[in-house]
């Protein structure tokens, strides 16, 4: 229920309605932070705090991810925790511990699901969202794989996400292409024709990874022995690296994102 709209609040309304642990200050109830939400537009994010500031303000449901865990749906979690998009309007603040990484697996790290579109969404990152990386291509040439979007938007209310000191938030990186064709030379030549045994060289090097960016190009093969002119099979170039994933695909909807920490790959 939300506090009321005029006389007088004190600390331990606020603290009932937004909880927290005694002992408790006013200062920790800034928007946008561990207890407070959307659902309280005046409580400013910083700097000057009264209690006036909290009137008609409203609860978030409050997830906390304390251990690893991967490909995690914010609706499920909330709906887990009595949440109904369909009517409920409450806001929901999501927070990552220190020391915790939710990865993908085959998909998206984290997403929010379709919430109610009149509840504000707040995700406090102090640990990690990493979006999984992609396969490297195969030899000779092949194309590597798209790495993985870390955070996946699809809710249209009020959407903030922080990027804590010493959390990240990290796009997969895309696969590294497959070296090139190794190339290959006759031993012999016998003044005619190249003829005798063929040495073969190497497949050019896989192409680099890195959360955040596209995997690099595969190197070209090499030639290994042999004689030079009497080329069986020509060298060949390496194969493109896969498209990087996304810090925060944003899906054309407004999402503020306040960075402290890390954030690698495209936030769009």
């Amino acid at each position: 229920m939300a506090l009321q709209a005029s006389g007088a609040i004190s600390l331990a309304n606020i603290q009932t309605e937004f909880g927290g642990s005694n002992p408790i200050g006013l200062n920790e109830y800034y928007r946008n932070g561990s207890y407070v939400g959307g659902g309280a537009p005046n409580v400013p994010t910083s700097g000057t705090i009264d209690f006036a500031d909290f009137y008609g303000a409203q609860a978030a449901i409050v997830l906390t991810i304390s251990s690893n865990a991967a490909n995690q749906n914010i609706l499920t979690l909330a709906t887990a925790a009595g949440y109904t998009a369909g009517t409920d309007t409450t806001p929901i603040i999501v927070n990552i511990n220190s020391g915790v990484t939710v990865s993908g697996s085959g998909t998206y790290a984290l997403r929010t699901g379709v919430l109610n579109a009149s509840s504000s969404l707040t995700i406090n990152i102090s640990g990690a969202v990493d979006g999984f990386f992609g396969a490297n291509g195969g030899v000779p040439a092949g194309s590597g794989a798209a790495g993985g979007d870390a955070l996946y938007w699809e809710t249209s209310g009020t959407s903030v996400v922080n990027v804590l000191s010493g959390g990240s938030l990290r796009g997969g990186g895309g696969g590294g292409g497959g070296g090139g064709q190794r190339g290959g030379r006759y031993n012999v030549w016998d003044g005619k024709d190249c003829q005798g045994g063929i040495s073969y060289g190497s497949y050019g090097a896989t192409g680099s990874t890195a959360f955040g960016t596209a995997g690099g190009t595969g190197g070209t093969g090499t030639y290994g022995g042999g004689l030079s002119g009497c080329e069986s099979q020509f060298v060949g170039s390496g194969g493109g690296g896969g498209a990087a994933g996304f810090a925060l695909r944003k899906n054309s909807k407004t999402v503020t994102l306040n960075n402290s920490g890390t954030v690698a790959g495209s936030a769009a």
